[in-house]
């Protein structure tokens, strides 16, 4: 099975950059896509992150938060960090817009900026999150999936210029930048939550060679 196409940083810009002039919801879009490649969760991990688990009860952004572990997709709790300075700015003007534009209103203007902790972060235009689907295997076991948000993340690296979108492009991304920039193999392995550590030596020895970017580096 082919690995999903690795985005580069000059695509990444560029798919930031069209998503911020031709999304219908820019503000909200390009903050999706910052979670997508800027954070180890998977489509349904961002599909499920709820208000309260980014913004504090007194207006200010967590610095942590914990993705709630179910068995049937993935495995235990995990802590994902919300350190990233470009994560984090992208985050304060989502919720910003979503204060100005009452999406998501709590029952106490006084706590979470007004908006309701329980909801989900990212609200469709239709004012709520992103629809979630349960199902069952043959043996009973369920299973879930978010076609709407992956469907919808596609669309956005297609018009992006992404070639062969895929929902698993942002995890091997922020994998692959990180061992780019030295990190060890064992602590991205622990923040992509991955049962086996061949997944995780898959998606890093994999890394093309990006010719561009060495000849850049000539003079």
């Amino acid at each position: 099975m082919p690995l999903p196409h690795l985005i580069e940083p000059s695509e990444r810009e560029w798919l930031f950059k069209a998503t911020n002039e031709t999304s219908l919801d820019p503000v909200r879009d390009v903050c999706l896509l910052a979670y997508f490649l800027g954070t180890p969760c998977v489509t349904l991990e961002i599909n499920r992150i709820q208000l309260r688990d980014v913004l504090n009860k007194s207006g200010k952004l967590n610095k942590k938060f914990t993705i709630r572990g179910t068995s049937s997709y993935n495995g235990g709790d995990r802590v994902i960090y919300l350190k990233n300075k470009r994560l984090i700015e992208y985050t304060q003007s989502y919720i910003q817009h979503r204060v100005k534009n009452n999406i998501g209103i709590g029952n106490h203007p006084d706590h979470y900026l007004g908006l309701d902790p329980d909801e989900a972060l990212f609200f469709t235009g239709k004012g709520s999150g992103f629809s979630i689907v349960s199902k069952k295997t043959s043996k009973g076991t369920p299973t879930y999936s978010c076609d709407a948000l992956n469907r919808h993340l596609k669309t956005l690296m297609n018009k992006g210029g992404i070639e062969c979108p895929s929902v698993l492009s942002g995890r091997r991304t922020f994998a692959v930048m990180l061992k780019r920039k030295g990190f060890d193999v064992a602590h991205i392995h622990h923040l992509l939550g991955n049962k086996s550590l061949s997944t995780t030596t898959k998606l890093l020895t994999t890394d093309p060679i990006d010719m561009g970017a060495i000849a850049a580096e000539a003079f």
